[in-house]
């Protein structure tokens, strides 16, 4: 992977939570809300980081959303 350790860090934590899951089980009632958390940190990472790499004019690229624009 490339990147900074900051982009290594969050890699590793979102495949970490996914590997996690299969310890907890689909039959867990958190199952489904954890799922979701993985796979939303890790669209969101991978957001960043385009946003990034494309030249992005502010370092969040969900600052559209806020009000301050």
């Amino acid at each position: 992977m490339l990147g900074n350790a900051a982009d290594n860090q969050v890699r590793a934590a979102v495949d970490k939570a996914a590997e996690e899951m299969i310890y907890i089980g689909p039959d867990h009632p958190y199952y489904p809300l954890l799922a979701e958390l993985v796979s939303a940190v890790g669209n969101a990472w991978q957001q960043g980081y385009e946003h990034g790499r494309r030249g992005g004019h502010h370092s969040n690229p969900y600052v559209w959303s806020s009000s301050e624009d």
